[in-house]
């Protein structure tokens, strides 16, 4: 799966993130942090690891099965799940 946006977010139901919000932000051309907390926890305790954006993380996200969500609901989501990331930050960086 190719990502069409450097600022991806949703749920994965699958996997072992299933059951979490998931963050992808687009670092460089190639490379991807990926943020993860209990869907259910909103404030929990991010988890937070970097992919390169080939085969192993398009692996990765079919194995997750992420319900993602519009682009229009980026902010919300971010603020409501990621309380020590700042939503205007991650998007403004990234033109959205």
């Amino acid at each position: 799966m190719l990502l069409d946006s450097s600022v991806r977010g949703g749920r994965a139901t699958a996997g072992d993130l299933a059951g979490r919000a998931v963050l992808l932000v687009l670092l460089s051309p190639s490379f991807w942090e990926v943020h993860d907390v209990p869907w259910d926890e909103p404030g929990a305790e991010c988890t937070d690891s970097f992919w390169p954006g080939d085969e192993e993380l398009n692996a990765a996200l079919d194995e997750w099965a992420i319900e993602w969500i519009p682009s229009s609901e980026l902010r919300t989501f971010i603020d409501e799940h990621f309380h020590d990331l700042e939503s205007d930050h991650v998007l403004r960086d990234r033109g959205l």
